[in-house]
């Protein structure tokens, strides 16, 4: 009978020892556990202040992903108006309506043949936005009549993709009554930092904005 009772309280022993273990384990699994979701919280909130600088970015300075979609909104934009054909020649593909086309499609804009050797160009971004602004912020009905084509000097910020000239503004000529300055100021205020008009020599027509290379 002694014994037998003395295996019984062995097994018990055991029992409980074996309880023990398994809750020493399981505490501990719990406790790495939550030591890992500690560590991993640093990270995790640091990921949004990574994210903050792009959120806090200008509107103009978006992704190139984005140049196609910029360009088909300001085709369906109505009070922007794009030149279906050059002044002094003739050269279709290069109209300042087929280059908002071309980069509405994802292909470069292309170039004038007597102006510039033709190639493609990638339309900045910070110009196609500004366009879209001084309809849409600004409220000025404008015409293009130049972005990539047409002739230029040499180092022209046309063939880079990052000016536009302007010919009507509200319905009216630039020259002949056009509220020319006033676009001016605005195209500043958007990020454009070679503003061009009347009073400026090859300008009498037209505003020439550019934006910064």
């Amino acid at each position: 009978m002694a014994v037998f009772s003395a295996a019984a309280v062995v097994a018990t022993a055991r029992t409980r020892a074996l309880r023990l273990i398994a809750g020493a384990t399981a505490l501990a699994a719990l406790m790495g556990a939550a030591a890992t979701g500690s560590a991993a919280a640093p990270t995790g909130s640091a990921r949004p202040a990574l994210a903050r600088p792009a959120l806090a970015r200008p509107a103009f300075a978006r992704p190139a992903f984005a140049r196609p979609a910029l360009a088909r909104q300001i085709l369906c934009t109505d009070g922007i108006a794009l030149a279906t054909r050059h002044v002094s020649h003739v050269h279709p593909a290069s109209s300042a309506r087929q280059n908002v086309v071309d980069t509405a499609d994802g292909r470069g804009a292309l170039t004038s043949y007597w102006g510039d050797r033709p190639r493609r160009v990638l339309l900045d971004t910070r110009m196609l936005n500004g366009l879209l602004k001084l309809r849409t912020h600004y409220h000025y009905r404008i015409a293009l009549s130049e972005i990539v084509g047409g002739d230029h000097g040499s180092r022209s910020k046309h063939y880079a993709g990052l000016a536009v000239d302007i010919d009507r503004i509200n319905g009216r000529h630039v020259g002949s009554g056009a509220p020319h300055r006033q676009l001016m100021a605005a195209c500043r205020k958007l990020g454009a930092t070679e503003v061009l008009g009347p009073g400026y020599p090859g300008h009498r027509t037209h505003v020439h904005c550019g934006w910064p290379r």
